[in-house]
């Protein structure tokens, strides 16, 4: 009675056993034969890194469910040649491990009878289906087996955003072999601004650049140039890339690709949803004002602005409070929606607007400058921005910014869109910049 019920309770363990396991025996019966051995070492190498079908942290996720799969049969050892990055760091934090014997740690890794890919993965929710193809040591002979469903977490996003930019840049490489020159327009946010957008473009200038370096182009001696236009500028280029950042009424994130070559479309990724989460960006598509005071690198330790009213009425004077709590140059500008703007500090020849706030230090603008005062006209709604730095922007931005501010022979330069977005973008690149920023609101 006791044997027949032991045999009883083990009965749900061998219903629950891995599907996979038994899906796996054929596959491994197969390489037994090719590899004309019955126990089998075996180096599970994982997917292809140019596949879109799964993220990276997914994908790694797959290969080491794979790998428990085959440890799970009893029938195979596994070799660490996926691993070798983790083996070189365990190699720098041993002593009196030999260059030779690391060397050798590394081979170690790669021997192995065969080695397994991870091919044509697919996805559906929660689950990923894929091959495996194992091709032996001399390649004399590979095995194939049956599809494999494994689960796989879903994140906020279905494709790895790296390998969408690295799979365009290859589909481009096809399409345009002979392309010696590319211009990368900055990403566009659909309906506004996002950091995401710079984001994505940094990405696709780091796979274009490994393209470039690529030892394909370098032992045919392809060269390619890539090149970033600024931010706001139109691209002009015989070759450009063009891309689109965009979010849905649920907060899924998606991008577009595309080459384009003389108005010719030469290889567009289409629509994809991506996970930001990897890319330190805020997804939120914003108002050209909301972006700019958002992504501010405000500190109220340092510098503060306010209106000193909310909102001012038709004929009230305006006035902006600005107090340092550090010492601080100012050089401050009147944004508009349209991202045009004017220079409101310093003031070319006035030296007072020039000097720098010292800390508790608070003044008025524009009386406190010794300049004309400002009456609210229209109904008009423009930010109010001001950057602090101690000793002064570098020569070459701060000579920029002069060039468009007030001076006593005339007003200020209305500074069109790429230049406010060009100099946004290297100010704030400068060392030690601090920024506040106030709304001016008439009605």
């Amino acid at each position: 009675m006791r044997l027949l019920l032991a045999a009883l309770l083990l009965l749900p363990a061998v219903a629950r056993a891995d599907p996979t396991t038994a899906t796996l025996k054929p596959f491994l019966d197969a390489l037994a034969a090719c590899a004309g051995r019955p126990d089998l070492t075996l180096a599970v190498v994982g997917v292809e890194p140019g596949q879109t079908a799964l993220s990276r942290e997914q994908a790694e996720e797959v290969r080491l469910a794979v790998e428990s799969r085959l440890q799970a049969t009893g029938r195979v050892r596994l070799a660490a040649a996926a691993d070798v990055a983790r083996i070189k760091a365990l190699r720098e934090g041993t002593t009196g491990l030999s260059g030779a014997g690391a060397e050798a740690q590394i081979r170690a890794a790669f021997s192995g009878d065969a080695s397994v890919f991870l091919v044509e993965p697919r996805r559906a929710g929660e689950t990923a289906a894929l091959r495996l193809q194992a091709i032996t040591r001399n390649a004399a002979c590979k095995a194939t087996s049956e599809p494999l469903i494994l689960p796989i977490r879903v994140g906020a996003g279905v494709a790895d955003i790296d390998a969408v930019m690295e799979g365009a840049v290859k589909a481009f490489a096809g399409a345009a072999p002979h392309a010696n020159a590319i211009e990368v327009c900055p990403f566009v946010a659909e309906g506004g601004h996002s950091t995401c957008a710079g984001a994505l473009t940094d990405r696709l200038v780091i796979a274009l650049d490994a393209e470039a370096r690529s030892a394909n182009r370098i032992l045919k001696g392809a060269r390619l140039d890539v090149r970033r236009r600024p931010p706001g500028t139109a691209c002009s280029g015989a070759i450009t890339a063009r891309g689109r950042f965009l979010t849905d009424q649920s907060r899924q994130s998606w991008m577009e690709l595309e080459f384009q070559r003389d108005g010719a479309v030469l290889a567009p990724t289409g629509r994809r949803r991506i996970g930001i989460e990897g890319l330190g960006c805020d997804p939120t598509t914003r108002p050209f004002l909301d972006h700019l005071a958002a992504t501010a690198r405000t500190d109220a330790g340092r510098l503060t602005v306010a209106a000193t009213a909310t909102p001012f009425t038709a004929g009230q004077r305006l006035e902006m409070r600005i107090e340092a709590r550090a010492r601080q140059n100012l050089y401050c500008w009147v944004v508009a929606p349209d991202e045009t703007a004017f220079v409101a500090l310093p003031v070319r020849g006035n030296a007072a607007s020039a000097a720098p706030l010292k800390p508790g230090e608070a003044k008025r603008y524009p009386r406190g400058y010794g300049l004309d005062e400002i009456v609210a006209g229209e109904p008009f709604e423009n930010l109010f921005a001001c950057f602090g730095v101690e000793g002064g922007l570098p020569p070459e931005l701060a000579a920029r910014w002069l060039a468009a501010a007030p001076g006593a022979e005339g007003e200020a330069k209305l500074l069109q869109p790429p230049d406010v977005l060009d100099l946004l973008e290297k100010i704030r690149a400068t060392p030690g910049i601090t920024e506040a920023t106030a709304r001016i609101v008439v009605r």
